[in-house]
């Protein structure tokens, strides 16, 4: 396929958005599989409604007589050059005050040579915007191949960066075409937020998240698995990943592995789609040679330390054994830098839950209760972050399926708009403090010793399968929580050395079939 035609694919791929239907916009509303590729048109480049904080400020009218804008250099704007750059996002895998990593994609594989011009001189933005004048920094990008389509991925890790200001960035070229001038803000380090969702697909209501997220400014966007919904149609990841560039390329990213990532992979290049398009720091322990790029890794931003699992996702890329070593080294490492003032809170990022209320799923993950509920317990893990289930629930500090004070609070944010399920009807379990059915993401705010959490949802028409999946509720705050740092004594006794890898992998045997069967269970029940 030439690079006309696999451009003619892409935007027919874009364009196919009429007449979509309720039934269209999700294969499963209670079981079945999903099926979250319903596409939808790139979203204008800003939002509809105004950007906001909590709480939400007043619309500033217009200023009269506002002076006519310069002339405009069309050379420094979005172009339909030879290969324009899209799907733009931002995360780092270096140090996250100092460092960004941006990637990009084009079409074809005879795209000219693509570089990102930036700079941290604010001064200098509205002269470049009107073509007065261009940043002197400038870097190439390192293109390589992406999985399954006939599209280059181009990466930059701009370092040494100034942490107290802001980025402005473009990539491109002049024979290939520029993006726009994006901004990235640097990341406090003292109080700061970040927000939380997973499954999020490209229906209408996965875009409507999209557009609520861009009214609450985060300083680091975590999703916990299943973002794309390709399920081996790759092209997918190219609607899901234009359709989500506003956000995107102004934000930090970064995200686990789901069971859909899963699909997009075949035996050992499992979740193939997930490595190469995506940009993640490297774990603690090095991965095999057969093995490049990651779905597990760590890294620390002010206070709190984030450890990222794929809670066996991807086991057919052979990396579970030395994913489990790896979180048992990092967990243990983490706990003892809290005990020595160093952090004050540790988190898991993942894509499935432990415990459930979900119909169909409830009470827990059994897999996850022997394969990993006693690592968080043992280390004192104070957030578990999750999503597979499409509900919202959170969890009071528990363990084992019990309140316990000294636990970790699971959050479950499985409502990134794919699909809206429901609850099981025996009721939440003892453990649950919240629940919601709908649509909707997690903002936690971190300050010293505290991190405070507000859930912002949207709910549906109705509860039967139809009207459920129409979700035209305005966002509201739904839920709010705090999570307040351990005592000394708590935090002593996590602060433990790691188990010898023969003890912890002494049942691995068993823990991979029940893996397997997992797996397997929810690629056919979603």
């Amino acid at each position: 396929m030439n690079d006309n035609e696999v451009n003619k694919a892409r935007r027919a791929l874009l364009a196919g958005v009429g007449g979509i239907s309720v039934a269209g916009i999700s294969g499963c509303f209670g079981g079945g599989s999903d099926n979250g590729s319903t596409p939808l048109a790139p979203p204008p480049d800003s939002p509809t409604k105004p950007p906001i904080t909590e709480p939400p400020i007043t619309d500033v009218p217009e200023e009269p007589n506002s002076p006519e804008p310069p002339e405009v250099n069309e050379s420094i704007f979005p172009s339909d050059g030879t290969h324009p750059p899209r799907g733009i996002h931002a995360s780092f895998v270096e140090d996250p005050y100092t460092s960004r990593t941006l990637t990009w994609f084009t079409d074809g594989h005879d795209e000219p040579q693509s570089f990102i011009r930036y700079t941290q001189d604010e001064s200098l933005v509205d002269k470049w915007g009107s073509g007065q004048a261009l940043p002197q920094d400038m870097e190439v990008s390192e293109p390589s191949e992406t999985f399954g389509v006939e599209v280059r991925t181009h990466r930059v890790t701009l370092r040494a960066l100034d942490p107290d200001r802001s980025l402005f960035y473009q990539v491109g070229s002049d024979i290939g075409g520029w993006s726009g001038i994006h901004t990235l803000k640097p990341i406090p380090e003292e109080s700061w937020r970040f927000v939380h969702f997973g499954d999020h697909g490209t229906t209408p209501n996965a875009q409507k998240v999209h557009d609520e997220l861009l009214r609450h400014p985060a300083d680091l966007c975590l999703i916990a698995g299943d973002l794309s919904y390709a399920d081996g149609n790759q092209p997918v990841w190219d609607t899901w990943f234009d359709q989500n560039e506003p956000y995107l390329a102004s934000h930090v990213m970064l995200a686990a592995a789901g069971n859909h990532e899963n699909k997009d992979g075949s035996f050992k290049s499992s979740a193939g789609a997930f490595k190469s398009r995506l940009s993640h720091p490297q774990p603690g322990i090095s991965v095999t040679a057969s093995n490049p790029g990651s779905t597990f890794y760590s890294f620390d931003v002010g206070r709190v330390h984030f450890l990222v699992s794929s809670a066996g996702a991807v086991i057919e890329d052979f990396s579970l054994p030395e994913e489990l070593i790896n979180m048992e080294v990092d967990l243990s490492k983490a706990a003892i830098r809290r005990l020595a003032g160093e952090i004050d809170f540790i988190v898991i990022l993942q894509h499935y839950p432990i415990w459930t209320d979900q119909a169909g799923r409830s009470p827990a993950n059994f897999t996850l209760v022997s394969l990993q509920e006693q690592i968080l317990v043992r280390y004192g893990v104070d957030l578990l972050l999750v999503g597979h289930d499409h509900i919202y629930q959170r969890s009071a500090p528990m363990s084992y399926g019990f309140r316990n004070p000294i636990g970790y609070m699971q959050v479950m944010a499985g409502t990134g708009g794919v699909s809206v399920r429901l609850f099981d009807d025996n009721g939440p379990q003892r453990w649950s403090e919240s629940e919601f059915v709908g649509i909707g993401f997690v903002t936690y705010d971190v300050a010293p010793g505290v991190i405070r959490g507000n859930f912002w949802g949207a709910g549906p028409v109705g509860l039967d399968d139809e009207s459920r999946q129409i979700v035209n509720e305005d966002f509201e705050i739904r839920d709010s929580f705090e999570v307040r740092k351990r005592s000394l004594a708590s935090i002593k006794s996590a602060a433990v050395m790691p188990r010898d890898p023969k003890i912890l992998l002494k049942d691995y045997s068993m823990i991979a079939y029940h893996t397997k069967l997992r797996n397997h269970r929810d690629e056919h029940g979603c």
